[in-house]
């Protein structure tokens, strides 16, 4: 072999494994916590966690967690779950939490949405150990905004994410309840439980 051959052969190594670290130095590792699961009635989350590709230890990508999420849909789809699938984390110094929720846009709820509902405000019941101004600072919403699931399932996963920074290690399960008023609005009350 030439000497123009070998270092010909020589760059496209180079080349390749430098394209391989720059990939690997962009792809976030994190430690996995576990997954917390909610708007899956009837699903045994233990069968489902059995099922999934990475369990509680190991180091996962964000590429993980999507094979992960395309295991929990084909779960759902099998069983006939209507709705759609959201995946958040909730991170501290590098150990996560995989949160899917899966919300029902065919429910009746979703009718009561589109009359256009108001923020009046929003409380917090349960577990302790985080002030409420922090609570609804986290979950970005102020008097006034407008709301859908949408904003409130991301404000949901604001709080587990703030305690997930707060309390590493505990995982909580906070639903909404909703009470409404005159002229469109409504009491966001937060009840938050230990796990």
């Amino acid at each position: 072999m030439t000497s123009i051959a070998r270092i010909g052969l020589l760059a496209v190594a180079l080349t390749f494994g430098a394209v391989s670290a720059a990939n690997a130095v962009h792809e976030r590792v994190y430690i996995l916590n576990g997954y917390t699961f909610s708007g899956m009635p009837g699903v045994n989350t233990d069968e489902l966690v059995a099922k999934l590709k990475d369990h509680a230890g190991a180091h996962v990508t964000q590429a993980d967690i999507d094979a992960d999420t395309a295991i929990v849909a084909k779960e759902l789809q099998a069983r006939r779950l209507p709705g759609r699938l959201f995946t958040s984390r909730a991170e501290r110094h590098g150990r996560i939490w995989v949160i899917f929720d899966l919300l029902d846009p065919d429910a009746p709820r979703r009718r009561f949405w589109a009359a256009g509902q108001h923020l009046a405000a929003q409380n917090f019941e349960g577990v302790s150990g985080i002030s409420a101004s922090d609570l609804a600072a986290a979950t970005g919403l102020k008097e006034g905004d407008p709301l859908s699931p949408e904003k409130i399932n991301a404000a949901r996963q604001a709080i587990v994410a703030l305690y997930a920074k707060a309390m590493p290690g505990k995982m909580v399960s906070v639903r909404g309840r909703m009470q409404t008023h005159g002229k469109g609005e409504l009491t966001v009350i937060w009840i938050i439980a230990e796990k």
